[in-house]
């Protein structure tokens, strides 16, 4: 019989398998590929929403403009305050109801990137046990995915207004 070295000596034969510890590896990295990075929890009446895409969280000692705005990561909701049509307005209150809907009387988790938006906003995912609030409003037609540049801007703007729907909204 060959001696083991002293490492392996204790150990039961199936742990010391050539793929025994890479199959460990590969089971760990799963789980924790899974589990959020650090994620902050709120309570989500506590939660500001601005818009269908932005809200503020509240701050740990209340004053005037101390909260932090957060703006979901990837995703573009369509503007509720200088909206380029009616439809546009329309879907965005739309929006910012749903995002009312998902984050009223729950567990908010707010996973922030570390970026930060032209804006100054904090890119953010913010998460309830009903799943992921921007994929719910990409899902149910609410916002699209986000694409930088002038085309992309355009082509979201001709999404939620077409040419036939087409009204400035601040010409009502």
């Amino acid at each position: 019989m060959v001696p083991q070295p002293s490492l392996y000596r204790n150990m039961a034969p199936e742990a010391h398998h050539p793929w025994g510890l890479n199959a460990l590896a590969s089971v760990l990295y799963a789980i924790l590929a899974q589990a959020p990075a650090y994620a902050e929890v709120i309570d989500g009446d506590r939660i500001a929403i601005i818009d269908g895409d932005t809200v503020a969280l509240p701050c740990a000692v209340p004053a005037r403009g101390c909260a932090e705005k957060i703006r979901f990561i990837d995703i573009d909701a369509p503007e509720t305050f200088r909206s380029t049509c009616d439809r546009e307005r329309q879907v965005g209150l739309q929006a910012k109801a749903r995002v009312a809907q998902l984050l009223r009387g729950a567990t908010v988790y707010v996973e922030r990137s570390g970026r930060k938006d032209r804006y100054g906003r904090t890119l953010a995912n913010l998460s309830t046990s009903a799943g992921d609030v921007a994929q719910h409003l990409v899902a149910a037609g609410l916002a699209l995915p986000y694409r930088p540049g002038k085309a992309a801007k355009a082509t979201r703007l001709a999404h939620w207004c077409s040419l036939t729907s087409y009204r400035r909204s601040d010409q009502l």
